[in-house]
């Protein structure tokens, strides 16, 4: 593994790096580190800081706490990935800002919702008709995730209707994450589920990442806003629907 590898992988596991830490760690010099860093950070792998680095997905998901990232296209696009649900169906919702969008805009009477995020399960349980199973385990470093064997476990024995996945990035041939540490356990949220949605903004479009997590095929479409450029969602071999906003097309 290359050493900017291993800086992202140290960030998603760890959160933030100081540059002299990193520096001691591989034997380099500072400004070898933040070269790295700004590098890293021009792919959108990481967001420098004072001093050091932070992981992208850390930066927005505390940012989600009060005004998230893109926070009006992600609501437009939850609620038109909440308007395709089916009333009795189950339904598992992958962590994220934009899951948790899909959350807030469930209005079902008869729903079940599987999910290891402790904000969209808090969303969740603030609905009463909605029934609400959530998966244990360890929380997942800068995230509100929750991972490990507990919760691979728990998902091996569910079997849901649809699956609605976040991303850190969208390619043509699948969506990729900065870390490596979530990949089998979203591998299996896919298996244990009839069909998948993905749903991301239309900055995650384009981005690079070093780690595959499932391939553009495992969907049945991904919805993003009406920001992204119509000829590039054409480029796709799944439907990408672009959810109608303030400047979005239907």
């Amino acid at each position: 593994m290359s050493r900017q590898s291993e800086i992202v992988d140290a960030l998603m596991r760890d959160g933030f790096q100081g540059v002299n830490e990193l520096a001691a760690r591989f034997a380099v010099t500072a400004s070898t580190i933040r070269r790295d860093l700004e590098r890293l950070e021009g792919r959108h792998l990481l967001r420098r800081t004072h001093g050091g680095a932070v992981p992208v997905a850390q930066d927005e998901s505390r940012r989600g706490v009060q005004k998230p990232l893109h926070g009006a296209e992600k609501s437009a696009i939850g609620k038109a990935m909440a308007e395709r649900i089916l009333e009795g169906q189950t339904i598992l919702l992958d962590g994220g800002t934009t899951t948790l969008e899909v959350a807030r805009h469930l209005e079902h009477q008869r729903l079940t919702v599987v999910t290891n995020d402790l904000q969209v399960a808090a969303e969740v349980a603030t609905r009463p008709p909605i029934h609400l199973a959530f998966l244990g385990g360890e929380l997942l470093p800068n995230t509100f995730r929750m991972w490990g064997p507990t919760t691979e476990q728990q998902l091996s024995r569910f079997r849901v209707d649809v699956a609605i996945f976040s991303a850190d990035t969208v390619a043509r041939d699948g969506l990729y994450s900065a870390g490596s540490y979530e990949i089998e356990q979203k591998r299996l949220m896919r298996s244990i589920a009839k069909e998948a949605f993905f749903v991301a903004d239309s900055s995650k479009f384009g981005r690079e990442a070093l780690f595959k997590l499932l391939d553009i095929e495992d969907f049945t479409a991904g919805i993003t806003d009406g920001l992204l450029d119509p000829l590039r969602a054409s480029d796709f071999a799944i439907p990408i629907i672009q959810a109608p906003g303030d400047r979005g097309v239907a």
